[in-house]
């Protein structure tokens, strides 16, 4: 019997979204662990693979003992080769890890922005068949990261360029949120009330309007490469 993959979630309305219903559509079972609630395990042994969703926090708190823990596993894994999916939050705590620096993003992204692959993205398991055209993926941070020495560089925006890298064989940080649902937007505008003031009622109103036309293709982007993922583990 597979054992189930570990998620990390670090709030509530920060959920894996679509990620979860995709795990259990390839065959897998998983846990999520509220990394603010429970004790971040030391080792994975336990499990077939790591996801790390996102959250307000940042990688550079480090003086709080869940964010510390999650990076103390992540090295782990990376001592390991063991398989990892960090998304947003879970992307610069991966970074971090690995020895990155994490600062104030260029750019406060919130919302739908393009990304494309790089030329190191050909032939990867996850982004190699992601069109030079690239999709727009939803964005909703106010930081960023360097590129960890040794990491490969997949994906990438105009305005913040460390988009998705790779780590060794088995191990990718995605800075945008793959997983999310309509539903998962809607909340988080209303829990966000920071981001919502930042982007104003036009802003807001744009970026919902622009739901039906990028979401669909995001929604088959995301199923692609978390089944691409799980098939690493």
């Amino acid at each position: 019997m597979k054992q189930p993959i570990l998620i990390i979630q670090q709030l509530e309305h920060e959920p894996p979204g679509m990620i979860s219903d995709i795990i259990l559509d390839n065959g897998w079972q998983y846990e999520v662990l509220m990394a603010q609630q429970t004790i971040i395990p030391q080792a994975m042994r336990n499990f077939s693979g790591l996801i790390i969703m996102g959250g307000h926090l940042s990688a550079n708190d480090t003086h709080l003992e869940f964010i510390d823990r999650q990076i103390r596993l992540l090295r782990w894994c990376m001592h390991f080769n063991f398989p990892v999916l960090g998304i947003c939050l879970g992307a610069q705590l991966l970074a971090k890890a690995a020895g990155a620096e994490i600062m104030t993003s260029p750019v406060r992204e919130l919302g739908w922005y393009p990304m494309h692959p790089t030329f190191l993205a050909e032939g990867d398991s996850l982004f190699g068949d992601l069109l030079a055209s690239g999709l727009h993926v939803f964005q909703w941070h106010g930081e960023t990261f360097t590129l960890p020495d040794h990491a490969t560089l997949l994906a990438t925006c105009p305005e913040v360029v460390n988009q998705a890298f790779k780590l060794a064989g088995r191990q990718y940080g995605l800075q945008f949120h793959t997983q999310v649902t309509e539903s998962m937007i809607q909340d988080w505008i209303s829990q966000g009330t920071s981001e919502s003031a930042f982007l104003g009622e036009d802003g807001v109103q744009d970026l919902l309007n622009n739901i039906p036309r990028h979401l669909p293709v995001a929604r088959d982007f995301c199923r692609d490469i978390i089944t691409s993922w799980l098939k690493l583990l």
